[in-house]
């Protein structure tokens, strides 16, 4: 997909009149779009709808009213609500260019040196094409309010990069002379990678797992006879992470199919990291957990004997890790 810019009415921009900011990390996930403004980290769900004319928008601190191109969408959690493209079901690339426009909302017209965005493979030259697409200036509203933002340079990292660069960073590596891991729990998707010592990635033992997508689908065709129909995925995915377990506002509770289906989950990732490591395991480690739903691993953590362990904050410690490695 081409992404088509519309050109700007405000005028050109000067470099002395717009606002420079040196780094912008925004990562626009399956599940949520993360970002940092001005130390406080704004999250939002991945969800997009475009807006027809005779509906209303609306705005909460996890919702946008964007303005773009000509078309109106919501953005987060009232894009969900209301029925949006979920990012893991659409695709998060494909929606990345609007998921990334609150994060670059701004009372002035800005310059922002470096847009720095996490990808599955920082090699895959499709992808770095359709991310470069963004290095424009963009003109948009966010809640009603024109802003002018113009990217000098999109940097493509590679999932994973940061967090075990914030690892190494907070001397939370035991063995820092070893391959150690990051397994990063995402929504479409899960990331297994080693890196050697020293930070080079090991890039033969990439590993892509099912998410917790896949974990809800799992647990919709379990839990169908109570519900009727085929459960929402997005809706499952707020019940665990809220850890009630009960479906949307209704009294169905699915906790004893949950259990079954987590544990299921889990054996299927711990195998697969077994079989896909076998050369380095003798030597691994630690393995560090992140993402959003990391905390679901606790139990392998556990029986890991410490050797794997959840990241504080995992939802945010890649970006924490980016935002920190780019300045």
């Amino acid at each position: 997909m081409t992404i088509a810019y519309s050109q700007t009415t405000l005028g050109s921009i000067q470099p002395y009149r717009a606002v420079s900011r040196p780094v912008l990390a925004v990562d626009p996930g399956n599940r949520f779009t993360k970002w940092i403004d001005c130390q406080t980290v704004r999250s939002i769900p991945s969800y997009v709808k475009e807006l027809a004319d005779w509906e209303e928008g609306g705005t909460d601190d996890q919702s946008y009213e964007i303005g773009f191109d000509g078309k109106r969408y919501l953005v987060g959690r009232l894009a969900q609500l209301m029925g949006g493209a979920p990012a893991f079901e659409s695709g998060k690339a494909d929606l990345a260019h609007l998921l990334i426009l609150p994060a670059l909302a701004s009372d002035s017209p800005q310059r922002i040196e470096r847009l720095v965005i996490p990808t599955p493979d920082s090699r895959n030259q499709a992808t770095i094409a359709k991310l470069k697409e963004l290095e424009t200036t963009i003109e948009f509203s966010v809640n009603g309010h024109d802003c002018l933002s113009t990217i000098r340079s999109v940097v493509a990292v590679d999932e994973c990069r940061g967090a075990y660069d914030l690892a190494l960073g907070r001397s939370m590596w035991r063995y820092p002379q070893n391959p150690n891991g990051i397994l990063d729990i995402g929504g479409g998707t899960a990331i297994a990678r080693l890196f050697a010592p020293g930070g080079a990635l090991l890039r033969d033992a990439d590993i892509v797992l099912p998410g917790t997508s896949h974990l809800a689908q799992r647990l919709a065709a379990a839990i169908l006879p109570k519900v009727g129909n085929t459960a929402d995925a997005g809706m499952l995915m707020d019940a665990i992470a809220s850890g009630n377990l009960c479906y949307g506002s209704t009294d169905i509770d699915f906790s004893r199919e949950f259990v079954a289906v987590r544990d299921a989950w889990t054996a299927d990732i711990r195998a697969k990291l077994k079989a896909n490591w076998a050369k380095y395991l003798p030597s691994l480690g630690e393995l560090v957990v992140i993402g959003g739903s990391a905390t679901l691993l606790q139990p392998m953590c556990e029986q890991s004997k410490g050797r794997f362990k959840v990241a504080p904050r995992p939802q945010f410690f890649n970006l924490y890790g980016l935002n920190k490695e780019q300045n």
